[in-house]
């Protein structure tokens, strides 16, 4: 940081003058637009085109419907007492999140 002051502190009159328009001008750019613009939420009536991997998955299974190789399974073992109303809540918070 020293070094930076230094710079700055050896520029001459005109270029400090410069130096200090230019993030002047960069300061009101900054202020005037936004970082970051939101993407609009779609309505849930809305169509969303499939990407082309969901669409080969879907022609895929339109050709075997019986087919599983896509499907991911797991299982896990729980030791100790179960507080169903938690997985249950868990559970569906995943699946409301995904649809």
């Amino acid at each position: 940081m020293d070094n930076i002051k230094q710079k700055i502190a050896n520029l001459s009159v005109e270029k400090r003058a410069l130096l200090e328009l230019k993030l002047k001008n960069k300061k009101n750019n900054n202020s005037s637009t936004p970082k970051y613009q939101s993407i609009p939420q779609r309505s849930k009536g809305d169509l969303v085109p499939l990407s082309f991997a969901q669409q080969r998955l879907w022609f895929l299974q339109q050709l075997e419907p019986d087919n599983s190789f896509y499907n991911e399974h797991g299982a896990i073992q729980l030791t100790g007492s179960l507080d169903v109303a938690a997985l249950e809540q868990s559970l569906n918070e995943i699946v409301q999140r995904h649809e």
